[in-house]
Formats: C-alpha cells, structure tokens, sequence
C-alpha cells in the first residue's frame, strides 16, 4: 500500500511539472505573429506600425480607386463617360444624395476608420518606446498627420461621426457621433502636433511620409472648411516659400511608365518642388491590381486604376461641359488637362503602342479609339478626357494599371488657397498676387489679373482653382466651403444644384453600432 502511495506520489508529481511546463510554452508569445502587447517595443516596430497607416491610404478603398469617385463625382467637373459608368459610382454622380448601401461610399467610410485604428495604436503605444526617440516622435508625428487626414475626409463629407482617439479591442468598443466642433478641434490638435514633430523634407528613402508642409497644409485647408481664414492664413503662411512652381505643369501628373512587359519607359517628375504629399504607387508593367482593396503585403500589387477609370478604355468618367467652359481661351492648361478628338498620344520619347512596339508616328485619336460619350465646349462637340494622371503619352493599353503618384498637396493649391484667405479679409490685391504666382508658370503664362472688390476676388479664385486644379479630388470640398459661405448662385452658379451636403452614414455602419441611429 505504501509502495503504491509513493507511486501515485511520483506520478502526480511527474504529472504536475509537465502541466506547468506546458503552461509556460503555451505562454510564450508566437515571434513570427506578434500582438499588440508583444509588438511596438522598438522605434522601428512603431514606425512599421505607421507604414501600415500609409498602406491603408493607398488601399483601393481610399486613393488607390473609391477615394477620387467620392469626390470627382460630386465635384461639378466630372460627367459620365456612358452606360459603362457602374452603377455606385453613377449614384454619386447623378442623386442629389447617394443611397446608405453605396458600395464606394461605404467603402471610404471604411478605409478611413481603418487609417485612424491603426493610427491609433501606433500614438497609443509611441509613449512606451525610448530605444530611439528622435524616430519614434516622427512616427507619431505621422500617425497624427495621416488621423487627421482621415478624420478631415470624414468630417467634411460626413458630418457628425464616431470620434476614435485609442485603439478598438472590442466588438463593443462603439462610439456615438461627436460633434462637428469636437471633430475639428482633434484634427487642428493633431494637424499642429504633426507640424511640430515632422520635417521640412526626407532623404530619397523616405519620400512619401508626411512632413511639416503637409501637416500646415492639412491644418490650413481645416480651418478654412470650419470658417476661421485667419488662422488659416497663419498655418499656409508657414508653407509659402518652402515649395516652388515647376516650370512644366504636367510634371504634377507623370511618375515612372512601365510597358506591359515591364520594360521603363519613362521616369517622371514626382516629389518634385511642388509636391507637397503624394500617395506613391509602383507601375510593375505586370497589368495587375490589388483587388482585394486592402493593399496589404510584400508582394502585393501597389499600382492604381486611375488612369483607367479616366481613360480611352474603361472611359467611366469625362470633364463636364461646365468644366470645359471654364478654360479661357488661349490658357495652355486647357491642352495640358484634355485629351480630345485629333489630338496626339504617344509623342513621349519611348512610348509603345498598343502591341508594345515603339511607334512609328504618334498616334492620333480619332471618335473610334475614344470609348466615351462625347461633350460639348464653346458648342463644339467632340469625345474628349482627361489627360492628368493618364499614361497616353507613354503606352496605350487595353488595361493597364499605372504607377503614377497621387499628389494630394501640392503648392499651386496652397497659393491659391492663400488668395481666398485674403479675398476673405477683404485684401484683394494681394489675392490676385497669390493668383498670379500660379498663373505665371513658365509653361502657362496667363495674363494677371487685377481685383479691385471682394467679390471680384472670390470670383477670381473660384475660376483659378477650376483650371488649375480640375479633377484634383478637391472641387467637392471647395463647394461646400462656398455653399456655406452663400457664394451660389450669388457670384457663380452652384455647380451641383439641389445636392444634398452630406452624405449618410453607411449602413454597414448603422447595422452594427447600436450607439448610431
């Protein structure tokens, strides 16, 4: 009996030591799948945090495709290019106000949320991070410039939204909508921490992170849609001077081309003197997308469908009568934004035609090779589009995803943004110096204009943003800006007439946050 005790003893004993051996492996945290608790212990783990942020923004929820249809479409410089325009997207553009389900909508709605979790994560976590501080406060500094952004988007086409400033560990960690007000001042707090934090440039490795410029562009353009110009001018002030005009104006809209083979045929000029934050997006010449939207991944494709949608194949989306209009005669912009019937593709040293082989003449575009409805300017109609961020000086392709960088900011924005500033202040001299700047690039050389009232003014910079910035993702803001300042019908009339300001919440939103009805 007690020989069988003792055994009973050391089995159990045995048994106990193997339990709590087991229990300590199946503690260990698993190093090629890290948590959030065992992760973000190092500035470079913080920083691998806010890349992540910047794969969200370039995600085909957000500037990779969805992200330019919610504004472009809502903008009063876009038309349908005919019947192939999906349905989401031709929502957008024809209702006075898009149905909840809006598949595009819903879709920005989303990848905006995604930006600000993880942008979250990496603020919350920057405070426990020492190794290397420098790094770590510019990480942060990015992770609040790129929240900000996103809550910018969401606050000037949504309204009131749910307000996120710590990371969501729960299916219950809902919020309510916050205040417009309260909204605004997280993106101002955040605009100003991240001008404080980052810098003026990055070394060639690090180009594309936000810096100082973008975050006082940010916070200038914030200000100005709640109404308070002077600050406004105080935040734009800090970038004029900084950035300078390119001589080329199509040097905003060219990056690296790639033949569908994958041969370089062109590199552009991105990140040049005028941008001021781009979203970089990498032609392989392989003809692929990342259609799973989430833009995750070593090797996942970061290319864009933007010259796509706006070119000769998909043909979805034409510049509008309205838009066309607006160009002066004899302004050089027109040719520099248009592509229409008779005009010449393909004239860029190294261009492949349509089998890949270099052309022996340019091509020239005739109504069969445009598969577009047609549009009218000046009453001359003839099938035209929209040759920014467009690739048909280099390759023309049946499909073709492109790698030309998305500019966000660039600097003719912010000078005129400065001019509606002082148009505001009843300073319009000075609006039509900022006016000017623009109008005088090298390769543009507009007469200046000369603005003797503030109407006159407003007016001036209404037209200036529409030729030079057309099809920029930035009319649709700029509109409700004015709607609100009643500039419709009273100086122009309203380029979307009877269009509903806000957008609703999405339904995939109101069907799982109870606290949003």
């Amino acid at each position: 009996m007690t020989r069988n005790i003792k055994k009973w003893i050391a089995v159990l004993t045995i048994a106990t030591v193997c339990l709590i051996c087991c229990t300590k492996k199946l503690e260990v945290l698993d190093g090629n799948n890290p948590t959030q608790e065992s992760y973000f212990k190092t500035a470079q783990e913080l920083q691998n945090g806010v890349n992540a942020v910047y794969s969200a923004l370039r995600s085909a929820q957000l500037v990779g495709r969805e992200w330019f249809f919610t504004h472009d479409m809502r903008g009063g410089e876009c038309a349908s290019g005919g019947p192939q325009l999906e349905s989401p997207r031709a929502e957008l553009l024809n209702l006075a106000s898009p149905s909840n389900a809006n598949s595009v909508m819903s879709d920005v709605w989303s990848g905006c949320y995604r930006m600000i979790n993880r942008a979250n994560l990496v603020i919350t976590k920057g405070p426990d991070v020492t190794d290397n501080t420098a790094l770590r406060d510019r990480v942060v500094g990015e992770a609040k410039f790129l929240r900000a952004w996103a809550y910018f988007e969401l606050v000037s086409q949504w309204g009131e939204v749910p307000l996120y400033k710590e990371p969501v560990n729960s299916p219950t960690d809902y919020k309510a909508k916050a205040s417009i007000a309260d909204i605004y001042a997280s993106i101002i707090e955040d605009a100003t921490a991240a001008a404080a934090a980052l810098p003026e440039a990055y070394g060639a490795a690090d180009n594309g992170r936000a810096t100082k410029g973008a975050a006082n562009t940010l916070l200038g353009k914030a200000l100005m849609q709640k109404g308070d110009y002077a600050a406004a001018k105080t935040a734009l002030l800090q970038v004029y001077g900084k950035y300078s005009l390119v001589p080329v104006y199509n040097w905003n809209f060219d990056g690296d081309v790639r033949s569908d083979g994958g041969v370089l045929v062109t590199s552009g000029h991105e990140f040049n003197a005028e941008s001021i934050f781009e979203v970089a997006f990498v032609d392989r010449g392989d003809n692929n997308f990342n259609w799973a939207y989430n833009g995750e991944g070593a090797t996942s494709p970061i290319s864009t469908v933007r010259n796509q949608e706006y070119g000769i194949t998909w043909g979805n989306v034409i510049p509008s009568n309205r838009l066309l209009d607006e160009f002066e005669a004899g302004d050089p912009r027109y040719g520099f934004t248009i592509y229409e019937e008779g005009d010449n593709i393909l004239t860029a040293p190294g261009a492949v035609d349509n089998v890949g082989n270099p052309p022996q003449v340019p091509f020239t575009l005739n109504a069969d090779a445009i598969n577009m409805a047609a549009s009218t300017r000046n009453g001359v109609t003839k099938k035209r589009f929209f040759r920014k961020y467009n690739i048909y000086e280099w390759v023309r392709s049946g499909f073709h995803p492109g790698g030309i960088n998305q500019r966000l900011y660039r600097y003719a924005d912010v000078l005129l943004l400065l001019a509606e500033c002082e148009a505001e202040a009843g300073s319009p001299a000075q609006a039509a110096a900022y006016i000017n700047e623009v109008r005088n690039r090298a390769d543009v050389k507009m007469p200046p204009v000369t603005l003797g009232s503030k109407e006159a003014a407003i007016k001036a910079v209404i037209h200036e943003r529409a030729v030079e910035l057309s099809a920029e993702e930035l009319a649709n803001i700029d509109i409700l800006r004015w709607r609100a300042k009643g500039y419709f019908p009273s100086i122009v009339t309203d380029p979307k007439p009877g269009q509903v300001e806000k957008f609703p919440i999405p339904a995939i939103e109101l069907s799982t946050n109870p606290l949003i009805n």
